[in-house]
């Protein structure tokens, strides 16, 4: 074969490899994504005072949007005002 041809099978190989390192490092990023997002709603749902039937509304909800404050507050949900006294 010819050398050109070498070439070009190596670059496409090497290309190859850099999709799969790619690809992985994607999926890594989902999966923190997906984390934190958990860890962000469930820091919501605890620090809201919420009931079982507002808790269900905000689990309806979240099945097709990120929950954020807005939405915990279409629910009814209150939240506890943080203590800002201990704060210089």
């Amino acid at each position: 074969m010819s050398e050109k041809l070498e070439k070009l099978r190596a670059m496409l190989e090497k290309e190859k490899d850099r999709r799969i390192k790619l690809n992985n490092r994607i999926e890594i990023l989902e999966r923190r994504i997906q984390e934190v997002e958990a860890a962000e709603v469930n820091e919501m749902v605890r620090t809201a005072k919420v009931t079982p039937e507002q808790l269900a509304a905000l689990l309806r909800q979240s099945a097709t949007s990120t929950p954020n404050p807005a939405t915990l507050a279409a629910v009814g949900a209150t939240f506890d005002k943080e203590d800002d006294s201990d704060e210089v």
